[in-house]
């Protein structure tokens, strides 16, 4: 059963340091997948030596990993540097494990916390700079009762200091913990990726775990620190089955390596040797075991494309990557030389320069394999429409040309959107290394395009630099909508498909590097563009939107765990007296306390409470007070975003600060001003009075309209009828979509909105009673001229107060023709609602004649 394998030879070389680059290692410009193995403890070779076997028995093993494709291996004791040169040779890694003898109330006691920060100094320094070394796990699973009894919070900033200590003493090296599901919640905030020993045996287990994992380690790569299955217990054809099945479904998840426990079956703790464990896919004479077989094709030359090591069961559909572009030479060269070199068997790349005015066709010359398409500037949806069309692929994927794509990002994309039910599918988009301080803090800033999770890997929303869809899905809805010229088009396009059914999957490791914006200037005028979209959604989706416009969202971002905790923490569910197996943290929905405190509208009640205590002095700390809570929530963010380290200053926080106050205030200036300037019915369709046959009906029952049908028709056949004839005439509106408790949202005039509603009364064989309910709606402009005008009125009729005794009979005569002439404009506006309603009234009396219902009245024609 057991061959002996021929090793390889030892080579000298420079083996060049890991880095990380958003949720992978690079080795220089490669990407490079950990593929480890976990190696002893052994019985020392000599008294007093190092937990290893001797330098000849650790080359027979090197050469063995190296045949399998092992290249990382972990230990649990700092190496002696012989060890790390035979690494080296190999062109082999280590990572170290260093281990904290003490599970006790160690941070209630200085000098067990000195006594564990000076281990990790030690075994910093011990190899510091070696090529070989990898890095540090500073600890591997701290029991969860302990973790509960401290707190997470103060755990963490224990593990962040013993992390800066690692940085300290060698500044290259890579620092994790090791973590484990009972304290799955741990995460700390400055190591350079996370690590989880996990053993769940079931794939399905796996797959949904490993989901998890992703979205709670964000922007940064996420690896199993051990996995593994005993020998002795379940055969050894299980045993490959289990490891080879753990190796794809990792692979496939997008993490960034794995660690399989263990090398051999040799193992040697608390000074015995362990005999009934066997975990190696070795034995302790070195003889592979079937597992090392089965591993070998897919651990084996591990440059391959992921999609050639690991096979999918169909074959991969072609897909065509549209980007779409409207003045974007700055960044387009590094964009498609990224898509160039895209590890996916089958693709093509279509560009829509949408009227560019730059050199961007310049650019375009030494990319002769794009499909270059020019036309006039139509705006972002048509030219993703263009692409569409222009598409050969099954799948059609979008990003944008100021970002920089994975190599393994369609791989990603097109396994998540074939494991699921979905129509569509999205991913991460990360932003690159910031070249100056001011880029840095901008990148940090709130407002940045994300993705919203329903759960671990379905969305409610990807955005629009990282997104792909089956073509037939895009079809079916019409593609994008020629409205939405510079952006919330994505987000459209995810809620029409929702509300036709369809699920978005999410791929975390489907990743694009998304430029930010470079200036304070160019991240506003983002943000203004951001509003205006939303303005414009909210016409066509009202059921997604708050009264104040803002979107409300029913999924949530993992990445909001941390960066909310000041104003609301993340649930953790520890089991019974702390002992469940997966202790679970659970995001909230980010606060609507801290929302509210930020918003523009918040800021307007401030203002507002400043004047009235101009003359009521009384009232002039409230103000103060509510500015106060604002700049609360500003310095919350400010203390818990993370700015890249060299160039984080005081500086940078101070920017910070300003841009986090600012942004949801010029992002919501400009929802308000689209709002009040756009959607609204024509006024000559308001004043065309209808010629079709109708009741005519007085303004007192236009809010409330009733017809009879003797063969029982449904009140869905007259909203039908009302729909048509609303589109025929030419009103503005927005239907119903399942959220909303209206049937129809008539954007009526720049004043009043109306809204329609209806039910129906069932009575003996068959026979219904429909009604409509019309109601006026006040509009989002009417509110702000309405807030506006009490004000003035509250401020003057204040001021007529305190003063009264005091003032000219000139200023009493103004004050209440101030106060006059706002009521009349009150009622000439409730007026000119009534007769909207009115008018709309007739309407939905056409369509009830069309829809063969019997008004109840005398019939006639107008």
């Amino acid at each position: 059963m057991h061959d002996i394998v021929s090793v390889a030879s030892p080579v000298a070389t420079d083996l060049p340091r890991l880095q990380v680059k958003a949720k992978f290692f690079f080795e220089g410009d490669t990407k490079f997948y950990l593929q480890g193995v976990t190696y002893g403890p052994f019985r020392p070779a000599t008294e007093g030596g190092p937990n290893l076997p001797n330098p000849e028995r650790v080359s027979i093993d090197f050469g063995l990993m190296r045949e399998m494709g092992v290249n990382v291996i972990r230990v649990y004791h700092t190496p002696p540097r012989w060890f790390l040169d035979l690494a080296q040779s190999f062109r082999m890694r280590v990572m170290v494990t260093i281990p904290w003898h003490k599970r006790v109330l160690f941070l209630d006691e200085s000098e067990a916390v000195e006594a564990i920060r000076g281990n990790v100094a030690k075994a910093a320094q011990a190899n510091a700079g070696h090529p070989a070394m990898l890095g540090f796990f500073i600890d591997n699973e701290i029991p969860p009762d302990l973790v509960r009894w401290y707190g997470a919070h103060r755990m963490e900033e224990f593990l962040n200091s013993l992390v800066r200590i690692v940085k300290k003493n060698d500044p290259n090296a890579l620092a994790a913990y090791a973590n484990f599901p009972p304290t799955e919640y741990l995460l700390p905030s400055e190591v350079d990726f996370y690590s989880y020993n996990v053993y769940l045996h079931r794939k399905k287990d796996l797959v949904n775990y490993l989901g998890r994992l992703q979205n709670l380690a964000g922007d940064k790569p996420l690896i199993l620190s051990e996995f593994g299955m005993d020998t002795i217990r379940h055969p050894e054809e299980e045993q490959a089955h289990l490891l080879t099945e753990h190796v794809t479904t990792v692979f496939e998840a997008g993490l960034a390596g794995t660690f399989i426990f263990s090398w051999t079956d040799e193992w040697f703790t608390d000074g015995v040797d362990v005999i009934d464990w066997a975990f190696g896919i070795v034995t302790t004479d070195r003889k592979p075991k079937l597992s090392y077989r089965a591993l070998q094709p897919l651990l084996k030359n591990p440059e391959r494309p992921l999609y050639e090591r690991f096979k999918p069961e169909t074959e991969l559909p072609m897909v065509s990557v549209v980007v779409c572009s409207y003045n974007g030479a700055r960044t387009l060269r590094d964009c498609l030389n990224s898509l160039q070199h895209l590890h996916y068997p089958n693709y093509e790349v279509i560009f829509i320069d949408d009227g560019s005015k730059d050199n961007t066709q310049e650019i375009m010359k030494d990319f002769p394999s794009v499909r270059n398409i020019v036309q006039v500037n139509k705006g972002l949806s048509v030219a993703r429409n263009v692409g569409i069309a222009a598409g050969k692929g099954e799948v059609i994927a979008f990003t944008d040309s100021d970002c920089m794509v994975d190599r393994d990002w369609l791989y990603f994309l097109v396994h998540s959107l074939l494991s699921g039910d979905f129509a569509a599918v999205g991913g991460p988009n990360i932003s690159p290394p910031a070249t100056d301080w001011i880029q840095a803090t901008v990148g940090a800033a709130p407002g940045s395009p994300s993705h919203v999770l329903l759960t671990d890997t379905i969305a409610e929303h990807v955005p629009g630099c990282n997104m792909a869809y089956f073509k037939w899905a895009l079809d079916e809805i019409g593609g994008f909508d020629p409205e939405y010229r510079k952006a919330g088009d994505d987000v459209d396009v995810c809620w029409r498909l929702m509300q036709r059914g369809y699920q978005i999957g999410f791929s975390p490791a489907a990743v694009v590097w998304h430029y930010r914006r470079f200036e304070v200037r160019t991240y506003f005028s983002q943000q203004t563009g951001y509003g205006e979209a939303e303005a414009m959604l909210r016409y066509k989706h009202l059921q997604y939107f708050g009264a104040t416009g803002s979107a409300i969202w029913h999924g949530n971002v993992y990445s909001q765990v941390r960066m909310d905790s000041f104003f609301t923490k993340p649930i953790i569910y520890h089991g019974i007296f702390g002992t469940g197996l997966f202790q679970c943290i659970y995001p909230r929905r980010y606060s609507p306390f801290a929302a509210l405190l930020s918003s523009l509208e918040w800021l307007a009640v401030t203002l507002f409470v400043f004047f009235l205590s101009i003359p009521l002095p009384w009232l002039r700390l409230i103000p103060l007070i509510m500015f106060g809570s604002t700049l609360l929530v500003g310095l919350g963010y400010m203390a818990q975003a993370r700015i890249e380290t060299k160039f984080d200053s005081v500086p940078a926080r101070l920017l910070l600060l300003y841009l986090a106050i600012m942004q949801p205030w010029r992002r919501a200036w400009a929802r308000y001003f689209t709002w009040l300037r756009g959607k609204r019915t024509p006024t000559a369709v308001i004043a065309t009075k209808e010629d079709a046959p109708h009741l005519s009906v007085s303004w007192r029952e236009a809010g409330s309209l009733a017809f009879w049908s003797e063969t029982g028709l449904e009140r869905t056949h007259l909203l039908t009828k009302i729909e048509q004839l609303l589109e025929e005439e030419g009103w503005k509106f927005s239907l119903d979509t399942g959220w909303t408790n209206w049937d129809m949202h008539v954007f009526a005039s720049r004043w009043w909105n109306l809204r329609l509603l209806s039910m129906s009364e069932i009575y003996p064989q068959g026979r219904r009673l429909t009604r409509v309910g019309n109601f006026l709606n006040v509009s989002t402009f009417s509110s702000l001229v309405g807030g506006i005008l009490l004000t003035f009125s509250l401020v003057t009729l204040a001021s007529l107060l305190t003063h009264s005794n005091n003032a000219t009979p000139f200023v009493l005569r103004t004050s209440l023709s101030v106060l006059g002439a706002d009521s009349i404009l009150a009622a000439l506006w409730f007026i000119h609602g009534l007769h909207l309603r009115h008018r709309l009234a007739e309407l939905v009396e056409v369509a009830a004649v069309r829809a063969g219902l019997q008004p109840l009245g005398k019939m006639k024609k107008q």
